[in-house]
């Protein structure tokens, strides 16, 4: 850390403590803009899909072919960002995904647009996202000293979730006025705020000295996650959220067929969930950096759980707008706290990799959860797939935690504090 950095270090406090630092504040500003484009496009795919085919199978299938190529080459992104720079990696995708989006609203504006256009570019996206999203992940550690991770770590929390505040709204105005397209578009635009955020940052990226064997650098990484029991339950934990938790399809069903609120009610259900995000951010964020995070992830699981099947029986649109509220709040802050044990049990030469095992687990099953619901729905009932969803969830946790009783018991302050020891005693 240069001498600069080290002063900033030590008035940097506060809430936004990590936002003191350039290059974090940078990253952080432009994936908040590129990620609200992307809400905005995830709620307009579904909503067109939805449209053209008026089948939850087919909804739901546009979740395989993103699961499909995260699940094939997540670990492959891993390696890669363990390799090579992870700044000019996420150029690289970021740029990319700037012109399929660009396809999409041309495809959607001209009115060309078919189901296995979107499918194919969906299925483009994934696999350009197996090499952005460990890349991404790995980079962060780079960009603050470890004493304000968790506090970085909490405010990245509203990068994705909190942007659901946003962009689902946006999409359903852009729908309703000027069309699927105008989200999309708008999408596109958004990626250019992370490609200028990377070109200004100081920060070299971090990748390893010497490249080996890229096959052993694979069995490296998951030998670890594998040896790992709390980061290996934080893994277990998060496929099944991804696969049984709430996801796009489920919520255009009930936006549309269950609690008949349309484009619009769509977007103002998930922005509700995105409020609850900025709300659960803000809770994490207000604690401050010692806290027992294992307790918090059991807690807010939990939560998660009960309330994702509380939405599965309620008839009411305002008790339905509550209960996303109360989602969005504890799925943040689990998110938040399951990001802080794997960041900081992993060491630096291995963050690439275990982030794309991490990636595996989350964006290479979340989409599944979009076939789950496809194939569920039909058979049970959209209501009925989302109660069973939510106890699922919270059974897996009570049972996680059962089995690794060192992750409930998890403290951030005490890990840093034996690694300190460990250093010093070799």
């Amino acid at each position: 850390m240069s001498g600069n950095e080290a002063a900033i270090e030590r008035r940097a406090s506060g809430p936004f403590a990590s936002l003191h630092f350039r290059d974090f504040r940078l990253f952080w500003i432009g994936l908040f803009i590129s990620n609200v484009g992307t809400w905005m496009q995830m709620t307009a795919t579904s909503w067109l899909l939805y449209d053209l085919t008026n089948s939850p199978l087919q909804l739901g299938l546009n979740g395989l072919f993103r699961a499909i190529p995260a699940i094939g080459l997540g670990l492959f992104g891993g390696a890669m960002a363990d390799r090579y720079d992870r700044k000019r990696l996420m150029l690289i995708t970021q740029i990319t995904s700037m012109l399929l989006a660009f396809t999409l609203g041309f495809l959607a504006q001209t009115a060309l647009i078919q189901v296995w256009h979107i499918y194919a570019l969906t299925c483009l996206g994934a696999i350009v996202g197996t090499l952005d999203g460990p890349a991404r992940q790995a980079l962060y550690p780079s960009l603050v000293p470890v004493s304000i991770l968790p506090n970085a770590i909490a405010l990245n929390s509203l990068l994705w979730k909190g942007t659901a505040l946003l962009g689902p709204s946006l999409a359903g105005i852009a729908i309703s006025t000027v069309g699927t397209d105008g989200a999309f578009y708008a999408n596109a635009l958004s990626f250019l705020a992370v490609v200028v955020a990377l070109l200004l940052m100081r920060t070299p990226a971090s990748r390893a000295e010497a490249a080996g064997d890229f096959i052993e650098d694979l069995k490296e990484g998951v030998s670890y996650v594998l040896a790992q029991d709390v980061i290996l339950a934080v893994m277990v934990m998060e496929a099944v959220s991804s696969v049984f938790g709430l996801d796009q399809a489920m919520l255009t069903i009930f936006a549309r067929d269950i609690l008949h609120a349309g484009a619009s009610g769509l977007g103002f259900l998930q922005s509700a969930r995105g409020l609850g995000a900025v709300i659960g951010s803000g809770v994490l964020i207000s604690m401050g950096q010692s806290r027992s995070q294992g307790r918090i992830l059991f807690l807010s699981a939990i939560l998660y759980g009960a309330s994702f099947a509380l939405f599965g029986v309620s008839r009411s649109f305002l008790v339905s707008l509550t209960l996303l509220l109360l989602m969005g709040a504890t799925d943040t802050v689990w998110a938040a706290t399951r990001s802080v044990i794997l960041q900081v049990q992993t060491p630096e030469a291995l963050r690439g990799r275990v982030m794309g095992v991490f990636q595996l687990s989350n964006r290479g099953l979340h989409p599944l959860g979009q076939t789950e619901t496809g194939l569920v729905v039909p058979l049970v009932g959209a209501r009925e797939a989302t109660v069973l969803g939510g106890l699922l969830v919270a059974g897996v946790t009570v049972l996680t935690a059962l089995k690794v009783p060192g992750l409930p018991r998890f403290r951030w302050e005490v890990t840093q504090r034996a690694k300190i020891f460990d250093a010093a005693n070799p």
